[in-house]
């Protein structure tokens, strides 16, 4: 059979044969550019459809099916430059005797699992995942992502130099493991749940490799906080559970990255042999040029699908605004975020506008003068808290909001634990044009410290197992990831 090869770059897949019949499940369309050659196709054609018995109908099966994993396995080496890496191997990827270098090594190989494709701007865990692959293409890796949904397309993440395994290329991330056996140098998983289903697949399949654990948060710490908040005591036992598989990935995996300093400390206090590293997520900063006279209002933003987020809202509607309104009437709320239950709609009224989700969220935040985040629990970095100080927005906050943040005296005296607190903190800030730009230069000064590029560079090169000084992806010295 004639060799497939891969989609050209940009090819738009929902597999189609010459009928138009589309097959289910498939984000696939096989154009003539890649499809094998007509007599191929038609000889294949006869095969299929040609009366038979019932043992010639297996005979065909088992010759369609093994010829279909030659191809696949070819692929699959292809991907992974098995060939060149394997000749590297045998010349030790090292110098030549006059000190020069004999030959360029091939670039060193990521595979990056998460749920699903990330999203910009969907949320925090897209927006760290994407950052982090970025980040690995500057540090010199070939970066290979799969969901363990396996949506997507060949050139979903291409923009950012991100190859994608998916579906019907793929049928699973066990698949890609299997295929791709000794020749991925670092394994990401992000997100306990993903950690849990492939840690050990992927020590067994790679067992050369660095496996990452990337946490996102501490799901069990949310958790024991929303059972405390809303004096639910049926969550604790399922927190517990939650805690056991991130200590067990944390325990098992060669690296654990969190995002928040404070979550960092947690993990080193119970398991004090894990190998911790706080790495952030690149923010880009694009301050709303709105001078302070032009803006009127307090925002709040979150995906209410996020229950933190939710009863964050409701918390502000039902009891931070109303403290607010007494000082200020005049003061309005915008609340925006996808998913907007019906219980955050009966709630809008003259001075809170709920808009749902919106894809000018810049636009809206060059209207207001300060977001909000009352977060009565949750647990790492909040996306919210640093989208709005990229933002040039500043943000008044809960400590559990707060927390990670390394917030400047001007922000970090805004904070309040309770709704008179922080009605009284909106009010002032709201009210103060020299407290507003010092809080937005604050933060603005903070994103620029230690949410870019340079910065996550750094944090996840010593996560990786690089050296602060390393050679790049072309030079021929080995590195020891585990």
């Amino acid at each position: 059979m004639a060799d497939l090869g891969h989609p050209p770059p940009g090819t738009s897949i929902s597999a189609q044969f010459d009928s138009g019949e589309h097959l289910t499940g498939s984000p696939l369309q096989l154009t003539a550019s890649f499809e094998t050659d007509p007599k191929a196709r038609e000889a294949i054609r006869a095969l299929i459809n040609s009366p038979a018995t019932a043992d010639v109908l297996r005979g065909r099966v088992l010759f369609i099916a093994s010829q279909m994993e030659h191809l696949l396995t070819r692929m699959a080496d292809r991907h992974s430059n098995r060939t060149e890496r394997a000749a590297a191997r045998a010349h030790k990827w090292r110098l030549d005797k006059a000190g020069d270098k004999s030959r360029a090594g091939p670039s060193r190989q990521a595979l990056i699992i998460d749920e699903s494709m990330p999203a910009p701007g969907r949320d925090a865990g897209s927006q760290a995942v994407l950052s982090h692959m970025q980040a690995l293409v500057r540090l010199g890796f070939e970066v290979t992502f799969a969901a363990a949904d396996m949506a997507g397309t060949p050139d979903a993440l291409a923009a950012h130099g991100i190859a994608t395994l998916c579906a019907p290329w793929v049928g699973s991330v066990e698949e890609v493991l299997r295929r791709q056996a000794g020749e991925w140098d670092l394994i990401y998983m992000h997100r306990v749940g993903i950690a849990a289903r492939y840690k050990a697949l992927a020590r067994y399949h790679a067992p050369k490799g660095r496996l990452l654990y990337s946490l996102a948060d501490l799901h069990s710490l949310r958790l024991l906080r929303q059972a405390a908040a809303e004096d639910r005591p049926e969550l604790i036992a399922h927190a517990k559970y939650i805690r056991s598989l991130e200590l067990a990935a944390a325990a098992e995996c060669d690296a654990v990255i969190t995002h928040s300093p404070d979550e960092a400390e947690l993990l080193r206090g119970w398991l004090p042999h894990v190998n911790v590293h706080v790495v952030p997520w690149a923010a880009t900063i694009a301050p709303t040029p709105a001078p302070f006279r032009d803006r009127d209002g307090v925002l709040f933003v979150g995906s209410f699908a996020h229950a933190p987020n939710l009863d964050a809202a409701i918390w502000l509607m039902d009891e931070i605004m109303p403290l607010v309104w007494e000082m200020a009437p005049f003061i309005h709320c915008i609340v925006v975020g996808a998913g907007t239950p019906d219980a955050l709609i009966r709630r809008r009224q003259p001075r809170v506008e709920v808009m749902g989700e919106i894809p000018d969220l810049q636009g809206i935040m060059n209207r207001v003068r300060l977001s909000v985040a009352p977060l009565a629990f949750g647990a790492g970095l909040k996306g919210k808290v640093l989208d709005s100080l990229a933002g040039g927005l500043p943000c008044v906050c809960t400590p559990i909001a707060a927390e990670g943040f390394r917030l400047p005296a001007s922000l970090s005296g805004l904070i309040a634990t309770d709704a008179a607190g922080l009605a009284r903190s909106i009010v002032r800030l709201h009210g103060d044009p020299a407290l507003f730009q010092a809080c937005r230069d604050g933060g603005l000064d903070l994103v620029r410290r230690e949410f870019s590029d340079a910065a996550v560079d750094s944090a996840l090169r010593a996560a990786v197992g690089l050296p602060q000084s390393t050679p790049s992806a072309t030079t021929t010295e080995s590195v020891n990831f585990r």
